[in-house]
């Protein structure tokens, strides 16, 4: 019997939760940005060894939300947290400590499992830096754990598994030992042109784009897809587009190179912009983008 289990991944927006589970898992499950809420969906990572399986869930940074798309994003991120073994709050301590970080606490205070405190960009800061820090959460007596690590650079990550996996009990590989997210391909495609656009326009978009993969065709040798980009408003059409359509020419070409790379075979991707306004307070829009909606 091996070790294995669940582990929540929460923290406020843009704390490196992303960063994290890529780094753990060895492979790109969930997109990457400088930018706050770049993670909009749950996402589930899974770590593999020969003596354990780690299902990570990767949750949307819980935020202020400023309409349902926001409020939905919130609501994944707790209920994500309900169910599982352990739970990591990450913090990014190149930050200082605000309201948010209270606030998540409070929505985890009741949970009943084991709680890991992830100290994230310690190379950020020295050793005398880190110590009142370390300090500050330990007065809390709310974590059974703390740990400083650096998930861009790799940093204690080795540690931070071993403390996970003491913690966890033994039980059966929930997934195949060869997977590594539980995200299917239509969603993959749409999130890697998600990350595209947002490292492509920097901060001239604000987020009121979405993306879906409305139609999909697999052969033995090549991948073709239907993408579609939804945004707010024509002038938000206009900055993807670009001047004689050359910004979204370099977003679809970066997607695609990356998409062929990753699943080993030719991709085609047909990407077109849609104008759809007030999309992210549309139930149906954000049910077709695979959020789940109560009615």
């Amino acid at each position: 019997m091996i070790k294995s289990g669940f582990v929540g991944v929460i923290g406020r927006p843009n704390v490196g939760k992303s960063t994290l589970v890529n780094a753990i898992v060895g492979s790109k499950v969930s997109i990457v940005s400088f930018k706050p809420q770049t993670t909009r969906d749950v996402i589930k990572g899974i770590y593999n060894d020969e003596d354990s399986q780690i299902v990570f869930t990767d949750t949307p940074g819980i935020h202020k939300a400023e309409d349902s798309l926001g409020d939905i994003m919130n609501a994944n991120a707790i209920n994500a947290t309900c169910d599982v073994d352990i739970i990591l709050m990450l913090v990014d301590i190149s930050k200082e400590s605000n309201a948010s970080d209270k606030y998540v606490i409070e929505r985890i205070k009741n949970h009943s499992c084991y709680k890991i405190l992830v100290l994230n960009k310690v190379d950020t800061k020295s050793k005398i830096e880190l110590l009142p820090i370390i300090k500050h959460y330990a007065d809390m007596n709310f974590f059974d754990d703390i740990i400083p690590v650096s998930a861009l650079k790799n940093n204690n990550i080795d540690e931070l598994i071993k403390i996970i996996k003491d913690h966890l009990p033994e039980g059966p590989r929930y997934y195949p030992i060869t997977m590594v997210s539980d995200h299917p391909q239509t969603f993959s495609i749409s999130e890697v042109v998600r990350e595209k656009i947002f490292l492509t326009l920097s901060e001239e978009l604000p987020y009121s784009i979405g993306v879906y993969t409305e139609e999909i065709n697999e052969d033995e040798n090549k991948i073709k897809a239907r993408v579609i980009i939804l945004v707010s408003r024509d002038s938000q059409k206009g900055i993807i587009i670009g001047d004689k359509g050359l910004r979204l020419k370099k977003i679809v070409k970066v997607a695609k190179d990356e998409l062929s790379k990753d699943l080993k075979k030719q991709v085609v991707l047909d990407v077109y912009v849609r104008v759809q306004k007030n999309w992210r307070n549309s139930p149906s829009i954000l049910k077709m983008l695979g959020y789940q909606i109560d009615d």
